[in-house]
């Protein structure tokens, strides 16, 4: 069975500053699954924060075949193993024209996936921008309620890009 945990968190141009940010702080970590995941093949929990509803939580729970697309993943199973790919999403930024494989995952083994974008509404007579955050958890494992609280992901995938222009952030080596 694969559990997907993916927690989406979406702000517009003007919640952009360290204020803003700082209230979205803590939204992306990992949650309890609720007790209605099926034991299925695949099952997704689907967490979205949104700034204009005061970043209150909204979550679902889907499964069947679509599921994993639903949260723009494709899982590849091999034998025992889950290959996860990340698929393109109608972002401005970063542009993904194919899928990119994040990870392959060993029965037991849990993968995080970190990812952001910077969207454009599609008038052109009032173009908006939003952007999100998103942190996907994928576990090679049953679901229970603490599956992504216990153990630290064995793999990580980091795709964050700077979203608001200018020189991107250097870290220290």
């Amino acid at each position: 069975m694969v559990v997907i945990q993916r927690i989406r968190v979406r702000w517009s141009t003007d919640a952009r500053g360290a204020g803003e940010a700082n209230l979205r702080r803590g939204l992306s970590d990992a949650r309890h699954l609720p007790e209605s995941v099926p034991a299925v093949p695949a099952a997704v929990h689907d967490v979205f924060a949104d700034h204009a509803t005061g970043y209150r939580l909204s979550e679902q729970v889907l499964s069947g075949p679509d599921a994993a697309k639903s949260t723009a993943l494709q899982l590849t199973l091999t034998g025992h193993d889950v290959t996860v790919h990340a698929l393109g999403v109608s972002a401005a930024y970063p542009r993904q024209d194919r899928p990119v494989r994040l990870f392959t995952l060993a029965p037991g083994e849990v993968g995080l996936y970190r990812a952001n974008f910077r969207f454009c509404g599609s008038c052109s007579c009032s173009a908006s921008w939003w952007y999100e955050d998103w942190t996907v958890r994928v576990a090679n494992a049953p679901s229970r309620p603490n599956l992504f609280l216990d153990p630290a992901p064995q793999l990580v995938a980091d795709r964050r890009v700077h979203l608001y222009g200018g020189r991107s952030r250097r870290t220290a080596a």
